[in-house]
């Protein structure tokens, strides 16, 4: 396992301190940036506002800048364990995850009992799959906090990632009883009965559900678990309830239209994989299996047609080209 390098407080510290400018230049051309710039040349020891515009940088992926306007905000407060989160957070979207762990570890050192620094530590480490780092910052929420929910919810992410699902399923247990509104993993322990063919997913789902009836993931998941043992009216009336709440959620589309297939209900199919086509004009399994509905409607040529798109867009489409060779 590769081992990731702890950079110590100092040299951290180097990082934080060399922020350069504190203010972006006053037309960016962006008015929005424009106008924090503003706020900052006005008040230059403002933390938040480097954190606001810090935030708003990196909802643009302008992750240089963003990076520069966190060290700047820590470097005038360093008691503000959410600016190092959010530092973390931008150095993982930047592909790097040495500094993200760095600036994590360095929030540990000043705040060492701060459980949501060491969660998302953590975190972090189960990113980079190293997993033994992972538990161990996450069995030391535990001494702080033995009832801590998230923690045995990382603790079970960290198990089911490293292949150890009895494991896994033991902590995500564990996380329910101390927090029974805890709906990600009431999801996972039905995700991982499901994969192994046990009938109590179900419940496990219906608990998710329970939490929150309209989750589209919790509904989505059970959708799929009825899907794959045959109650095909049931998964059906789920995925049309997806609909209702989100007209843009693609996987349902492609589903439903899939099972409608199975119970020879065409133009039902046909009519989720156009919308599928409608919403996402580069989804080349929707124009796939619209294809394959136009042809059992006896549409040849918007079928090959359909065919032919759904390749264009993923050339490596093994189905789709062997549609396309068995018109010729």
């Amino acid at each position: 396992m590769k081992k990731y390098i702890i950079y110590s407080i100092a040299v951290v510290l180097s990082i934080i301190s060399c922020a350069g400018d504190q203010s972006a230049p006053s037309t960016s051309g962006d008015s929005v940036l424009d106008d924090y710039s503003r706020l900052i040349a006005k008040d230059s020891s403002n933390a938040k506002l480097y954190v606001e515009r810090g935030k708003y940088l990196y909802e643009q992926e302008s992750y240089d800048a963003a990076i520069k306007d966190l060290k700047s905000a820590i470097k005038i407060d360093s008691l503000q364990p959410a600016f190092y989160s959010l530092l973390s957070d931008i150095y993982l979207d930047y592909y790097q995850s040495k500094n993200a762990i760095a600036t994590l570890k360095l929030a540990e050192q000043t705040f060492p009992d701060h459980i949501n620094t060491k969660l998302k530590l953590s975190e972090d480490y189960l990113i980079v799959k190293d997993y033994d780092n992972a538990l161990i910052n996450a069995h030391k929420v535990l001494n702080i906090d033995p009832n801590n929910a998230e923690a045995y919810f990382m603790i079970g992410l960290i198990n089911k990632e490293n292949g150890r699902e009895e494991f896994a399923i033991k902590s995500f247990i564990k996380a329910t009883e101390l927090e029974p509104d805890l709906l990600d993993a009431w999801i996972v322990l039905g995700d991982l009965h499901h994969a192994k063919e046990d009938p109590r997913a179900i419940d496990y789902y219906n608990a998710a559900l329970e939490v929150d009836r309209d989750n589209i993931s919790a509904l989505h998941s059970k959708a799929y678990y009825l899907q794959n043992v045959g109650k095909v009216d049931e998964a059906i009336t789920i995925y049309n309830n997806i609909h209702r709440l989100d007209r843009q959620y693609e996987p349902a589309y492609l589903n439903s239209g899939i099972l409608y297939l199975s119970i020879d209900s065409v133009q039902a199919a046909y009519d989720k994989f156009n919308i599928l086509v409608n919403n996402n004009p580069t989804s080349a399994p929707g124009f796939y299996y619209r294809g394959i509905a136009n042809e059992l409607k006896g549409n040849s040529d918007l079928a090959l047609e359909d065919y032919k798109t759904a390749l264009k867009f993923d050339p490596q489409y093994e189905k789709a080209a062997k549609a396309i060779a068995a018109f010729n």
